[in-house]
């Protein structure tokens, strides 16, 4: 698996409206902007191919934590959905991208999802992952 066929996962199996945007011009803009019920925001996509022992590091970059945390200043609705190996999705808050970046514990990842399902996704689960995302 990797990113690009994370999304591709998502498209089919998540109830949102979603674009996967590609924007060369604005660095650190998420990979995807999604819609449901009036409410709408962004999602940044990480992908791991598996565990790291010790800090969970998902690749998020500097200008990503920028971005995210100048939209959450700004009162929109941002989020990082990570995928590791193919047993665990996990929904952060945009706010938190600046303690993602630092490389945290798995105790201290933990502590920060929103959301989380381990193991294979059910379409309850997909709904329950769109309702999260869209509250």
């Amino acid at each position: 698996m990797s990113e690009n066929n994370f999304w591709v996962l998502l498209r089919v199996s998540l109830k949102l409206k979603m674009y996967r945007v590609e924007n060369r011009v604005a660095q650190g803009m998420p990979d995807v902007h999604y819609l449901k019920n009036g409410k709408s925001g962004w999602i940044e996509l990480k992908y791991m191919p598996n565990w790291n022992p010790r800090r969970v590091s998902i690749g998020l970059r500097k200008n990503q934590v920028f971005w995210l945390k100048e939209y959450d200043e700004n009162k929109g609705r941002c989020w990082i959905l990570v995928r590791i190996g193919r047993d665990f999705i996990g929904l952060i808050d945009g706010k938190n991208a600046d303690k993602l970046f630092k490389r945290p514990s798995k105790k201290d990842f933990y502590e920060m999802l929103s959301w989380s399902k381990r193991g294979n996704m059910k379409n309850e689960d997909w709904q329950d992952l769109a309702n999260n995302i869209a509250c």
